[in-house]
């Protein structure tokens, strides 16, 4: 990457294409990419040709890795976009990066994850740094892959370790709740608090459909009062589950949080969990009634 003198523009070198490099994409391994740049970076070559050799990477590692290979096929093409920033001080190049391939179940096996490159003296080759990126994307989709194929036990163990990609046990949380693991309720709601705020979110949608009302709230003192989204998911999952502890939340969301969406939600939850709760219950817990 060069700094034209005089002005804010920046050259970034693809890469020049190697003679004898695979084709564009193959009709039987359909891979879908595309890339955004930041205004300031230019390029030495076409967009085009850029798009080309990143498809071409992806196409020849998902030939090249041993079975079980990723089930990328016409029906089930891989969708890559590419999102390509600068720092404030102009010094490395944010790369944002999401890969998905559709799969036989309710969600997308995906990858979406953001990078930092430095901007070197003798610049960045943007086709191999984006190359290198979707290599290893690929990897992690076949990883999660493997998943579906692994029991409650080892699920919870690749959920337990901090060092796993966020993705990986996200997916791994998606797929205890559509088994309905009930057992492992205990350690999802262990994970919780150390968690980061994506895989929090998802947390608290599994256990919204696997946690006991009893087990509430637990979750519940745990959730972050300063996070809208979580507390809405928060409340969601109260509103499911019902119960004493989920009306007592929602009761005090509707009159103290101070965000007027969260509110409004909090009062939805209340009313439901008081119209399913038992009116010997409702009168028990004393509260004031916040219509």
């Amino acid at each position: 990457m060069r700094q034209a003198f005089g002005a804010a523009l920046f050259l970034v070198a693809s890469g020049a294409c190697v003679r004898g490099e695979p084709a564009p994409p193959a009709p039987e391994i359909p891979v879908h990419v595309t890339i955004n740049l930041h205004p300031q970076i230019r390029l030495d070559r076409e967009l085009d040709e850029l798009t080309d050799r990143v498809a071409n990477a992806a196409i020849r590692w998902i030939r090249e890795t041993p079975q079980p290979r990723l089930p990328v096929d016409l029906d089930r093409p891989l969708e890559v976009a590419i999102r390509v920033d600068l720092t404030e001080d102009l010094q490395r190049l944010v790369v944002e990066e999401r890969v998905k391939l559709r799969h036989a179940r309710t969600w997308p096996l995906e990858v979406d994850r953001r990078r930092e490159v430095p901007i070197g003296v003798q610049g960045v080759d943007l086709a191999a740094t984006l190359s290198g990126g979707i290599r290893s994307a690929l990897a992690l989709l076949t990883d999660m892959l493997g998943l579906f194929q692994q029991q409650d036990a080892q699920l919870v163990a690749v959920l337990r370790r901090n060092e796993a990609d966020d993705d990986v046990r996200a997916l791994a949380v998606r797929i205890l709740q559509e088994r309905k693991s009930s057992s492992a309720v205990p350690d999802l709601l262990d994970v919780f608090p150390d968690a980061p705020e994506v895989l929090r979110l998802t947390l608290l949608d599994a256990l919204s459909t696997l946690a006991k009302p009893e087990q509430l709230g637990t979750l519940l003192a745990k959730v972050d009062g300063r996070r809208v989204d979580e507390v809405t998911r928060a409340l969601r999952a109260a509103a499911m589950i019902g119960g004493r502890d989920a009306r007592e939340y929602a009761g005090w969301m509707a009159m103290g949080h101070p965000d007027e969406r969260v509110r409004q939600t909090a009062l939805e939850a209340y009313l439901q969990i008081t119209e399913s709760m038992p009116p010997d219950d409702v009168v028990q817990l004393g509260l004031a009634d916040i219509r």
